[in-house]
């Protein structure tokens, strides 16, 4: 019986110390995870090419516009604001060098600066008569525009210059056929009048001439 009871202390103990190496293991593990992302924002109120102010940090008090949002990491990053060298390696002839470039900023760390009283502002959006929604500065009360370069691609498509134009005869070329254009007809008709086509629903053959 006292060889039984040692047996049974010795199993008891190397389970013991069995679970506490696998918990010892899953907690390493568990330290090397990379942190979630935070959940983004469904609205956003600033966008590329407004102008804000670090409302707290080291950077307290400075106006830049702002030149890349990341929407996923709710993060913005300004325009010579919390700059960061970083060093780069050497590509073929060219050498390595340490630059000087943008760290990003948490959004709740900027605010918009009023278009009128040009201080910190918090923004409401609104609705104008022709139904076009707006950002308006509460300290003011006025509209804060969108941007001109919003309106620029950030890669503009090549123009190849007008001898890669295409002919205004090809351009205006029908090239349908009369049971397409038959077809295309049908399906304009229902969708004004409001009725929908089914998948299996006959489709409309032009009439032979």
């Amino acid at each position: 019986s006292g060889a039984a009871g040692a047996g049974a202390a010795a199993a008891q103990q190397g389970g013991t110390q069995l679970k506490r190496s696998v918990a010892k293991l899953f907690h390493r593990r568990k330290k090397n995870l990379p942190n979630e992302l935070p959940k983004p924002f469904n609205i956003w109120k600033v966008v590329r090419g407004d102008t804000i102010q670090v409302i707290t940090g080291s950077e307290k008090g400075k106006q830049a516009p702002i030149i890349k949002v990341d929407r996923r990491k709710q993060r913005v990053y300004c325009e010579g604001i919390n700059l960061v060298k970083k060093h780069v390696k050497g590509q073929g002839q060219q050498p390595g060098q340490i630059i000087t470039k943008e760290s990003p900023i948490h959004l709740s760390n900027v605010a918009l600066i009023d278009p009128v009283e040009k201080v910190p502002t918090k923004v409401k959006f609104a609705f104008l008569q022709d139904g076009t929604k707006v950002r308006i500065a509460k300290k003011s009360g006025a509209i804060i525009p969108k941007p001109e370069i919003l309106r620029q691609r950030r890669m503009p498509h090549p123009y190849g210059g007008p001898e890669k134009d295409t002919p205004a005869d090809v351009a205006t070329k029908v090239t349908a056929s009369p049971h397409e254009i038959a077809l295309n007809d049908a399906l304009r008709k229902l969708t004004l009048m409001g009725t929908r086509v089914g998948k299996y629903d006959p489709v409309p053959k032009p009439v032979p001439k």
